[in-house]
């Protein structure tokens, strides 16, 4: 029993196959420019400075010495409040909050935070790089001992919200995460 013989492709056959490929190459490489160009018109692209363009969080930078916590806002992790225990109200129009990486552990362990205000969380670590990355939201920061990442966030909704640590930083990993508990506001005062 003898086999057909197999055809053999021609030169003409596989030009043809040849510019296919190069046509979806070119296709390719234009789908990909103008990506980067819309973004770069659009302002969502990302920066080496951290202030996102055109996101809904902002972020920025800062240096700390992780020795001297003490002498800084972050000796008292947690949202900033007045003596009579209300948040306080920033420059910026924002409530601030401090928390403090390290350990294998997020300080404070529980923040309570309103609902439907602008607070913008410092973030920094004291020991090795940790991430801080908000479960369900676009918010992963990586964290870096001496770095302060500064990030103004609004939860709309009531409930929990859970952090982790998404970078590799020691035997404990497993167990670092802290939990926001985002509150209703507080209703306002009848006159």
């Amino acid at each position: 029993m003898s086999r057909a013989p197999v055809p053999r492709l021609d030169h003409h056959a596989l030009e043809r196959y040849e510019r296919i490929w190069l046509g979806i190459a070119v296709v390719m490489t234009v789908l990909l420019f103008v990506g980067v160009l819309g973004s770069l018109l659009s302002g969502t692209y990302p920066t080496l400075s951290a202030q996102g363009g055109g996101h809904s969080m902002a972020a920025t930078k800062g240096r700390i010495d992780p020795a001297k916590l003490a002498a800084t806002p972050f000796a008292k992790p947690g949202l900033v409040v007045d003596e009579a225990g209300q948040p306080v109200v920033n420059d910026q129009g924002t409530l601030d909050a401090y928390i403090v990486a390290g350990n294998f552990t997020f300080q404070p362990a529980v923040l309570r935070l309103p609902a439907g205000r602008p607070i913008t969380l410092h973030v920094t670590a004291t020991d090795v790089a940790h991430g801080f990355q908000i479960t369900g939201t676009n918010v992963n920061v990586e964290l870096l001992p001496g770095h302060v990442a500064s990030l103004t966030v609004t939860f709309r909704h009531p409930g929990e919200q859970h952090v982790i640590c998404n970078e590799y930083c020691g035997l404990g990993h497993h167990n670092m995460m802290t939990r926001f508990l985002v509150e209703p506001p507080a209703p306002a005062a009848k006159e």
